[in-house]
């Protein structure tokens, strides 16, 4: 392990207990991305074909999806044992597994491979690698759909600790606006302090862009959050390379 991740894991406030992270799903502004990427999913995925959610979290996405479409093979991967046990106990129906996004291989490749709200979890220097492992896991004729929230574009340290404040702010405040218990309220702190910090690693919209065209010859863009005319905010993309 390298320093720089040593340092990091040393400061970095921890990520939420999977029923606080359920919950963040229903006070956070992210919540409006993962309702439009749910849909996506379920009306363009083709029948009984195969899905991936890499870095899946608890797993709250998978078991949307089971529920509305029970034809579909779905697979869960994400590195917290704590988030994987969880899943296999709520979610038995669908397959989980524990592994790193930068090293976990499949022997299959998938019609649909999805990362929401994850990446900015991966060290600045290796979410290109991360993308590239996406497209590796697709069928030709796939799609993949990625969702993260980003701040506004910087081109040094100090904008970009500016960059992750003014998004934590307005993140924060939306949060308390939609009603949030006390315990939400904590961890959308954690959530500021953790990108401020750099222990997380939100990066511009301009700047990822830039990745997935790299990646994929159709990107479709879309932004969730918020209404106004704003570079930061949450936005969900659908690749494709047919």
């Amino acid at each position: 392990m390298s320093n720089k991740m040593e340092d990091n894991q040393k400061n970095m406030k921890e990520l939420p207990e999977s029923k606080i992270y359920e919950q963040e799903l229903i006070y956070m502004p992210y919540r409006e991305s993962l309702k439009r990427v749910l849909n996506a999913i379920c009306s363009q995925a083709p029948i009984n074909g195969s899905l991936l959610d890499l870095m899946c979290g608890p797993g709250y996405l998978l078991g949307q999806i089971a529920k509305q479409r029970k034809d579909l093979l779905l697979y869960g991967v994400d590195s917290n044992k704590r988030y994987i046990d969880h899943s296999k106990q709520k979610y038995p129906g669908i397959n989980f597994e524990i592994g790193d996004i930068l090293s976990w291989e499949s022997k299959q490749l998938f019609d649909v491979v999805v990362c929401t709200g994850s990446l900015h979890h991966i060290l600045y220097e290796k979410q290109a690698q991360a993308v590239e492992k996406m497209t590796s896991m697709l069928k030709s004729d796939g799609f993949c759909i990625i969702s993260d929230c980003h701040i506004d574009d910087y081109s040094d340290e100090n904008e970009r600790k500016l960059a992750a404040a003014k998004l934590g702010y307005e993140y924060l405040i939306e949060t308390i606006k939609n009603g949030a218990p006390k315990e939400v309220i904590v961890a959308t702190i954690d959530i500021l302090h953790n990108d401020v910090m750099m222990n997380e690693f939100k990066t511009s919209l301009k700047k990822r862009l830039t990745v997935y065209k790299n990646n994929f010859s159709k990107v479709e863009l879309f932004k969730t959050w918020p209404d106004a005319d704003s570079q930061y905010g949450d936005y969900y993309v659908i690749c494709r390379n047919n």
